[in-house]
């Protein structure tokens, strides 16, 4: 079955839109979609009819019979016929239109730039790939299997979460760089106030336990802030999801999530105070009294 495929930039885009231009009638052959019969039918009489996934509707809001403009596609325009569901694949962020459609509205009749092969039972799939790139053809054809397809783009999805995970390290170093510098600073300045509180009985283990809450609190009150704010952002569908040219996943966000974010945040700020707290705790308490600020 040819196919076009029609899709936003996958360097430029988190949130890339695919449209597959296919034969209305062929289709149902290749997958095995849940989709009511009615809205199936509508597809395949309305010329500039579509089938959306499920999941590609509910992040734009998308409902059956609007006529949606995608401008992130030349202005592209179609009706939604219907809303198809699979079992938690990829597809769920497709757009399946008309070929003939979707290679008029772009201006190239004729062309597809991807073809779907069904195989016999029995039949080996890397020999018949091998034959098929070994036709003599106009056009270089690369032939592989759907799942060798699906595994390189999880490669890039791997490589996608192991630099976020790179990234959330240096952003926790940068966290315990930023409150050791900023509870020294502020130990510096309350340098006769921890004398003052010495003379009046408090121990140095009551300094330094002050000095270090202070400091987790100061995390707690940043990782709150900054986690509603990442929440809202997300709600707002600003962000909507994570997308490589072939995976598309929903970013979502659980109270455990939010949870342990804050705590890690938390436990950074407590080691980054750490040091000036000790200092803190360790003056002397007339040359604290004797301080000059």
């Amino acid at each position: 079955m040819p196919i076009k495929l029609l899709m936003t930039s996958c360097q430029s885009a988190s949130d890339i839109i695919a449209m597959h231009g296919v034969d209305k009638d062929l289709f149902v052959r290749f997958r095995d979609y849940d989709v009511p019969a009615a809205s199936l039918e509508a597809f395949r009489i309305d010329k500039s009819g579509a089938l959306v996934g499920n999941m590609i509707a509910r992040r734009y809001g998308w409902k059956v019979g609007q006529k949606v403009v995608l401008q992130e596609l030349d202005g592209i325009s179609f009706n939604i016929n219907g809303i198809f569901t699979t079992d938690g694949s990829a597809d769920d962020f497709l757009i399946l239109a008309g070929r003939r459609f979707l290679q008029e509205a772009v201006k190239e009749q004729g062309i597809s730039n991807r073809v779907m092969i069904r195989l016999r039972p029995g039949s080996d799939a890397d020999a018949v790939a091998e034959n098929i790139d070994a036709l003599p053809m106009a056009i270089k054809t690369t032939t592989q299997r759907e799942e060798t397809f699906m595994s390189a783009s999880i490669d890039q999805l791997r490589d996608m979460v192991t630099i976020s995970r790179i990234v959330i390290v240096v952003i926790i170093a940068v966290i315990l760089i930023a409150m050791g510098n900023a509870i020294s600073m502020t130990t510096l300045e309350r340098t006769r106030e921890f004398g003052i509180l010495r003379t009046l009985g408090f121990k140095r283990g009551a300094i330094l336990g002050m000095v270090v809450s202070e400091g987790t609190i100061q995390a707690l009150v940043g990782a709150v802030i900054g986690s509603a704010i990442v929440q809202a952002i997300i709600s707002a569908n600003l962000i909507k999801t994570v997308s490589t040219c072939g995976i598309t996943i929903t970013l979502t966000a659980g109270t455990g999530v939010w949870l342990v974010g804050i705590g890690i945040i938390c436990l950074g700020g407590l080691i980054g105070s750490l040091t000036p707290a000790w200092r803190a705790s360790r003056l002397e308490i007339v040359t604290a009294i004797a301080h000059d600020e």
